[in-house]
């Protein structure tokens, strides 16, 4: 529900493989357990849970991550409400979650889990998408496996929202009610089976919601991307409202164990997608399986440090990214499952949008009203962008604004921000700067006056600390509407040269040279020069405007590139190759002739 959404800018990215180590049961439908926490020990794993940490939307409590709040005791994991005041919030409790750590695309999830008692709680079982493909939420969507409002006191909630149905935009989620007369008082299992066409939500044994997908995109079935389980116990809000005097103080949610089951084909990699330039000891992993063998590659430029024939690498990183690919072979068939990986200097992860709006977030602070979404349409580079729409400005820039926060910011040190931006009316403008993500002192920045077709801005900034930075885009002193793309964030001192970096066949501008051979079939050679690292996409078209043929859609590094077109599929004829690369584009005439 939107009452308790967390904001996941509380939480900083970092992979863990660990919770991986156990060995793969066979279970129900051909399925293979791939992931258990059991809460057999004496504390939470923090190798599989992060705990968030604030306040939630309308809710009266603050999430903590103190024992008071969360703790394992006793083989289960006790989620409490306590009332109490602190920091301004008359409740604390708890949220865990495994995005840090694992997450999963199909299969059956389920926890066994003992209710809270008393009006004004709702215990939730949920998922959310790893990467926001499809935009904020909801247009990435959120599967809530289990949700109770305790002033109903018999009632389980299985719900999926999506842009096409929620009440953010205006609809109402895919929802159902099952009746449990005992879950405050004892356990029961909340499951989903999850496939490519539809969601089962179960309660034990008991089907009682089915959501399925009409092939209608991913407005309505945004269902297709990896997700990672939450647990949280919300206080008040406008689902049930406040606590009465009278509820007892502490609340607990028991969970005695969560697990997933996923069949072979479904079985992804999880690391980090976005390594820094030369980083080393990137971890990639895959679940143990029990007589399975594992043979892993890496691309051209990286190396596999340790782990090859494990399920787990440890990746040693050099200019470039790739695709990470492994081959499982098991008794019961074999997978290769892939993982892109870009590689780059930029301190921005996605800067470019390719993965949606993963690591990006919106704020909006009143009496600002402003809305954010993904868009697709005239993009400068690559498939995506950022609008933002401010319908009531602020009283402050900041008052609506996209940020990434996480990265180290050195003092002394000069950093260089660059982005491709426009408005929809020329004159309108917006602020760029960095700041410290803890105690949002201000490090520099620019003020940006925007036209009406995309621009290319660039600036410099020299903190004078060293932290973790927050760059941060303000668009809340004007209604309007914005457009952002490319956005980038380098330590000047690792491209000192660009020659020195990457070699000295480095072109001063970007460029397309003639195809060689001209005419040409059924091949011909396409070279383009890059001067710094941009987002590449180079196609080909008919005289109609018509894409034929895509040969390069990635990020790429400065230097001369060569690919090699092949025109077999095609008839003879005039055709146009596009090379876009960030807000550069040149369009050169090649001819197939049969």
């Amino acid at each position: 529900m939107v009452a308790r959404r967390f904001k996941h800018a509380l939480v900083p990215f970092a992979f863990i493989g660990a919770c991986f180590c156990l060995p793969m049961e066979i279970a129900a439908q051909g399925r293979s357990l791939v992931f258990s926490d059991d809460f057999s020990g004496t504390s939470i794993d923090r190798s599989i849970w992060s705990l968030g940490i604030g306040p939630t939307n309308d809710n009266v409590h603050y999430y903590t991550d103190r024992a008071d709040n969360a703790q394992v005791v006793g083989g289960e994991l006790r989620i409490i409400a306590r009332k109490e005041s602190y920091l301004g919030y008359a409740y604390t409790s708890a949220l865990l979650q495994t995005r840090n750590a694992v997450n999963w695309r199909y299969g059956r999830v389920e926890a066994r889990i003992k209710l809270p008692a008393g009006a004004g709680f709702v215990p939730a079982f949920w998922m959310l998408p790893v990467d926001d493909r499809y935009g904020w939420w909801p247009h990435s969507g959120e599967i809530d496996i289990m949700e109770h409002p305790t002033t109903e006191i018999d009632k389980i909630y299985g719900s999926a929202h999506a842009r096409a149905y929620s009440y953010f935009t205006g609809s109402a989620p895919k929802t159902k009610v099952i009746q449990v007369s005992d879950a405050e008082s004892a356990f029961h299992v909340y499951a989903i089976e999850w496939s490519a066409d539809q969601i089962d939500f179960y309660v034990d044994q008991t089907l009682y919601h089915t959501v399925v997908n009409d092939h209608s995109g991913p407005s309505a079935w945004p269902f297709d991307r990896p997700f990672y389980v939450i647990l949280n116990l919300a206080v008040g809000g406008g689902w049930v409202g406040d606590p009465a005097p009278t509820t007892v103080s502490p609340a607990m949610m028991q969970v005695d164990y969560v697990r997933v089951y996923q069949s072979l084909n479904d079985i992804g990699i999880i690391g980090s997608d976005f390594p820094r330039t030369s980083e080393t000891g990137v971890s990639y992993a895959v679940p143990q399986m029990s007589e399975a063998t594992y043979t892993w590659s890496v691309p051209a430029g990286a190396q596999i440090a340790s782990g090859q024939g494990t399920r787990q690498i440890l990746v040693d990183w050099g200019k470039t990214g790739g695709t990470i690919d492994v081959t499982i072979t098991t008794p019961a068939g074999t997978v290769s499952p892939t993982f892109p990986v870009v590689v780059s200097n930029n301190l921005l992860m996605n800067a470019d949008l390719e993965k949606g709006v993963k690591y990006w977030n919106h704020k909006t602070f009143a009496p600002a009203q402003a809305s954010f979404v993904l868009d697709s349409s005239a993009v400068p580079s690559g498939n995506h962008l950022l609008k933002g729409t401010v319908t009531t400005p602020g009283t402050n820039p900041w008052d609506a604004q996209i940020t990434q926060t996480g990265f180290a910011l050195q003092s002394g040190k000069q950093y260089g921000v660059r982005l491709l931006a426009r408005a929809d009316l020329a004159g309108r403008s917006i602020s760029v700067s960095l700041i410290n993500a803890l105690t949002y002192s201000w490090y520099g920045g620019a003020t940006l006056t925007l036209s009406e077709s995309w621009k290319e801005y660039a600036f410099t900034v020299v903190p004078n600390q060293t932290s973790t930075g927050s760059f941060n885009i303000d668009i809340g002193a004007q209604s309007g509407t914005y457009f952002l793309d490319d956005l980038s964030l380098v330590d000047l001192s690792t491209q000192v040269g660009i020659e020195e970096q990457y070699g000295a066949n480095v072109p001063d501008a970007p460029l397309l040279e003639q195809n060689f051979p001209n005419p040409f079939n059924p091949q011909t050679t396409i070279r383009y020069g890059l001067p710094h690292p941009a987002r590449v996409v180079l196609a080909v078209f008919n005289t109609l405007g018509q894409q034929v043929a895509e040969i390069v859609n990635a990020d790429q590094d400065p230097g001369y590139h060569d690919v090699v077109f092949d025109g077999r599929q095609l008839s003879s004829g005039v055709y146009l190759c596009r090379l876009r690369a960030g807000k550069y584009v040149e369009t050169k005439k090649i001819l197939l002739q049969r």
